[in-house]
């Protein structure tokens, strides 16, 4: 009988190689949990579009969360859901302030199936080929014309050196959201109460769990949410050096099948105490 009955996991950084496949052994170790009863699900900040390839690869059932929590997918209905959105005065309060970075800071606008900007500078349109073919952008002439769809967050990406400074801006920022940085390069900002943990909280309830029979993985600080709220954490050894401190088990990075090691160390065949980082 498995200790820990769902088991969630970061996809980028965590789950798939810096060439973003899935290894072989984590793929086993997925289906062997899940042969044992176990629910299993991704949590990632990537849009529906963006996560779909692995959704499937995966054969995930669970409700997936994407966008940081901000939107919930349904393999079972198709049902792409948002489970809160920025308020669009709020949000143009938002770019308005965002813009005076200039050329410091591109600006991204995610809604449930699409993704604006009003520019995209060449290295960076190159970095998303290679990153990823799904990435469902739509250039518009300037926001004024950004459609009335729920927006789900916003992503400012920017150098590693400008982070330190977008994270003093947003302390600063007297607004109902959330900010995290999911990546050395990318500084997203999201509808009030969103994370990864209260999603992965709500998909627990939903299948009649509590959150101590929850375990969770991930690489970087937008997992620290469901990091610190799960029964049994862990960090790959890739990952931040705030969420290694914050998770019980740091494992072999993503490129070593970490999620394979927690899983059958930990998950499956526990064989220790969890102790806190």
């Amino acid at each position: 009988m498995l200790n820990y009955t769902m088991f969630v996991s970061d996809i980028d950084g965590t789950l798939v190689t810096q060439t973003k496949n899935i290894p072989v052994a984590n793929q086993q170790s997925i289906s062997a949990f899940r042969e044992q009863g176990g629910y299993f699900t991704l949590a990632t900040g990537r849009s529906y579009l963006e996560a779909k390839r692995f959704i499937q690869e995966l054969k995930v059932d669970l409700p997936v969360i994407l966008c940081n929590g901000a939107v919930l997918f349904d393999p079972a209905t198709k049902e792409l859901k948002a489970v809160s959105s920025v308020e669009r005065g709020l949000l143009f309060r938002l770019l308005t302030q965002l813009e005076t970075w200039g050329q410091e800071v591109e600006i991204f606008i995610y809604s449930l199936d699409r993704i604006y900007a009003t520019r995209i500078s060449p290295p960076l349109q190159e970095a998303l080929k290679e990153h990823d073919d799904q990435f469902p952008l739509e250039l518009i002439p300037t926001y004024d014309d950004l459609p009335d769809v729920p927006v789900i967050k916003v992503v400012a990406v920017a150098a590693p050196h400008t982070m330190p400074k977008l994270h003093r801006w947003s302390d600063s920022l007297n607004y109902p959201l959330e900010t995290v940085q999911s990546s050395e390069n990318f500084f997203e900002i999201l509808p009030g109460g969103t994370s990864k943990g209260n999603a992965m909280e709500q998909i627990a309830k939903r299948y009649r769990l509590t959150i101590d029979q929850c375990a969770a993985i991930g690489d970087h600080l937008n997992d620290l949410s469901m990091v610190r709220k799960a029964g049994l954490s862990a960090a790959v050894a890739n990952a931040h050096p705030e969420l290694i401190q914050a998770a019980h088990h740091v494992v072999p990075s993503n490129e070593e099948a970490g999620v394979s090691h927690f899983l059958n160390q930990y998950v499956i065949h526990p064989r220790t105490a969890v102790q806190g980082g």
